[in-house]
């Protein structure tokens, strides 16, 4: 019997050649490697793979790693890295923004700022 402890990450993974369509959100890590068509907000680390694509309003997380293909508004209340491999559409707010030679990032980024994060609701 597989047991789950309290203190544990969670991971949701969303593998290759599945999709997703509508909002996704996640308590602890996600790694994506599907598809996903609507907005992910992702409570801790996020990963989009080589394979996996996003498209929407929205996607955030703590942290957001980027392979793949992301066309939407990115919010990382703390560093957005996109690899090499990484094809992202759309307005970035970050902490830290790392971008790897070869990617491709088209859009505005508002980064090192308290003020360019959403502000949490009262």
């Amino acid at each position: 019997m597989l047991s789950r402890k309290s203190n544990a990450a969670t991971l949701t993974y969303l593998g290759e050649g599945a999709q997703f369509e509508g909002v996704l959100k996640v308590r602890g890590q996600a790694r994506i490697d599907g598809r996903v068509q609507g907005t992910v907000i992702v409570e801790g680390d996020l990963e989009v793979g080589p394979k996996g694509e996003i498209e929407g309003e929205l996607v955030q997380a703590v942290n957001v790693q980027i392979h793949g293909t992301v066309r939407a508004q990115v919010v990382a209340q703390e560093k957005l890295m996109l690899f090499k491999t990484a094809h992202l559409e759309g307005d970035v707010r970050a902490k830290a923004l790392d971008i790897e030679a070869g990617a491709a990032f088209i859009g505005r980024s508002h980064t090192g700022e308290p003020r360019a994060l959403p502000q949490p609701e009262p």
